[in-house]
């Protein structure tokens, strides 16, 4: 990471006559002691840094030292850029800051013919998921050393277990961190969701990768069984999310007020929560089993209010 670094302090260099430390060291995410000490280790390898004390004082480069710029297009590097923040907002790897860095200086934010950005994507996560991302360097050491992880483990259903995986994969879906991995318990590949793991340890017991495939995670073969599309009739202001999730293709038919949507749910209490999210903008309106499962998981709900 400290070369990653360093790279990326040369690079802002060359884009700067002249740059203060303080700037250097909020752009890099590091303290302003810490880039005096690249700067030194820089000085030593032989790079032309100088360093100017005082109020219009900084950090520059000899304008002797020149780099190439032909390398990527404005476009390509907007691209890349775009990516590489996405990246350090789920992850909260600082080398995306180092490698972002050394991308804006090829095609600075002033410079001419450079595009401003048209998609602008924000993956900040929220305070629970944030909370995670202490789980990613367990797991990423397993992974990369070929350890088996040992987690204690709550289902949908409320079941807990104890579980010894290799793991292969993290994915990000749907505002939630999901393990894909192979299930020692079991003995077949699992797909096992963060925030339900607790006590999760990096064993001593190594193993031999197997040919992954990584499994699918449309909702059909890795969360459940038993698929039931069901009619609603929703209010207009929540036709995105059916959209969203499902398509357009599954919005049957529109009016002025309302619109009428096939959705898949699963007819237990995970589907059920999925209806509830819409308040009190959906009704569902078949199948018949679904409509009075539903509705009995309602009276369930205010089964706990009455007598107040």
């Amino acid at each position: 990471m400290k070369m990653d670094r360093l790279i990326a302090l040369v690079m802002i260099l060359l884009e700067h006559e002249q740059i203060s430390a303080r700037e250097l060291a909020e752009r890099l995410e590091v303290s302003r002691r810490t880039i005096y000490r690249d700067i030194d280790t820089l000085n030593r390898a032989g790079l032309p840094i100088y360093t100017q004390y005082g109020a219009s004082g900084g950090v520059g480069l000899m304008r002797s030292y020149k780099v190439g710029k032909t390398l990527f297009t404005p476009h390509e590097i907007q691209s890349l850029q775009n990516g590489m923040y996405s990246y350090k907002q789920l992850f909260g790897r600082r080398e995306m800051v180092y490698a972002a860095e050394k991308l804006k200086t090829l095609f600075p934010d002033n410079a001419a013919g450079r595009p401003n950005p048209p998609f602008v994507m924000d993956l900040s996560l929220n305070k629970g998921n944030e909370s995670l991302r202490s789980l990613f360097g367990l797991i990423e050491k397993a992974m990369n050393e070929h350890y088996v992880l040992a987690f204690s483990y709550t289902d949908a259903r409320g079941q807990g277990s104890e579980r010894r995986v290799e793991p292969y994969q993290v994915v990000y879906k749907e505002s939630s961190w999901y393990l894909q991995g192979y299930c020692l318990d079991k003995e077949d590949y699992r797909i096992f969701k963060l925030a339900r793991m607790s006590g999760l340890q990096v064993t001593k017991v190594l193993f031999i990768p197997k040919e992954f495939t990584p499994l699918p995670m449309d909702g059909g073969d890795w969360l459940n069984q038993g698929w039931v599309e069901v009619t609603l009739r929703l209010e207009r202001s929540v036709m995105d999310r059916v959209i969203e999730r499902f398509g357009s293709d599954h919005i049957l038919q529109t009016d002025e007020h309302h619109c009428f949507a096939k959705y898949p749910i699963i007819p237990n209490s995970y589907g059920y929560d999925r209806l509830l999210a819409f308040g009190d903008k959906c009704e569902v309106l078949g199948p018949p089993e679904i409509r009075n499962g539903f509705k009995a998981y309602v009276r369930g709900i205010i089964s706990k209010y009455e007598g107040d």
